[in-house]
């Protein structure tokens, strides 16, 4: 039989593992033991690519934590300039940062890896292109289905905007498989990866380009394989899929505080899990 001692030990001991464990939950989603990043509210805008998997975070995270978070998406290129003049906390980008942004003092931290998948009409009767295919046709040098295998009919062309970091990385791979590669001035331009697809969907000889998230919300069209390769997480991990990015998180210098919290949770378990539900390819604590 335990003594009264021994029994006010027990609830002791069971006590201080409790609050050892509350406290340690608290580290594991705020990133730092010690900060108090109560009332705290971040600005968080850019990539429309970005800006779902970000709204996924901003739920979670704010149950968890007294920080506010206000995110935005308006494109990687615009949001960029906006934590450059100080607008924006932490800016949202679908592509790797510029020279002449980290000359401007912008640091990037990598939270996923991300394929860019290309989409075409239900009417276009083609299941697999190459990349020079590919490029010809945005170019404009291809410009009906029946010259790639499918199904005779002019070819309806969508682009990106300029300011888009999902069409800096398309544009990237096609030059780069192209040499004469170029859009011409007829092509349609959206301004967002929800645009675009509404756009394939509603189109049967339509092609565009999507980030691998957005695949879900096709309804009609459908993403084919680009070298005998499907876009897919699994893919763009192993480097078979060829149209890849890193996703980022860009800040003005290095990130600290409450932001600095959040990046770190973001990397953790919680929120890679999250990411690979959006279909994104978890990387884990990755800074360049």
């Amino acid at each position: 039989m335990r003594t009264l001692n021994e029994n006010t030990k027990l609830i002791l001991a069971v006590a201080v593992t409790a609050i050892i464990c509350i406290a340690g939950t608290y580290v594991a989603v705020g990133g730092s033991d010690g900060d108090d990043s109560s009332g705290t509210t971040l600005s968080v805008a850019g990539s429309t690519t970005v800006f779902p998997l970000m709204g996924l975070y901003q739920e979670s995270y704010e149950k968890y934590t007294n920080v506010t978070l206000e995110v935005t998406g308006n494109g990687s290129g615009a949001d960029a300039n906006a934590v450059i003049n100080g607008t924006a906390d932490v800016g949202m980008l679908s592509r790797d940062l510029k020279q002449a942004e980290i000359d401007a003092g912008l640091k990037s931290t990598i939270i996923a890896k991300d394929g860019v998948a290309v989409i075409v009409g239900s009417g276009a009767g083609v299941t697999d292109l190459t990349l020079e295919q590919i490029a010809k046709i945005f170019s404009g040098d291809i410009t009906n289905w029946s010259d790639v295998g499918g199904t005779a009919g002019t070819i309806a062309v969508t682009v990106r905007d300029a300011e888009s970091g999902t069409r800096d990385c398309f544009d990237t791979v096609m030059k780069a498989a192209y040499s004469s590669y170029a859009i011409p001035d007829s092509a349609n331009e959206v301004g967002g990866s929800g645009a675009m697809v509404a756009t394939v969907n509603g189109n049967a000889t339509a092609i565009g380009y999507v980030s691998l998230g957005y695949l879900g919300q096709l309804t009609s069209g459908s993403a084919v394989k680009v070298e005998g390769v499907d876009a897919t997480p699994a893919n763009v991990l192993n480097e078979s899929y060829q149209i890849q990015r890193n996703l980022i998180l860009a800040t003005m210098g290095d990130p600290s505080g409450a932001v600095q919290n959040f990046f770190n949770w973001i990397l953790g378990p919680q929120g890679q899990q999250i990411a690979a539900k959006k279909d994104f390819v978890p990387v884990g604590s990755v800074t360049v």
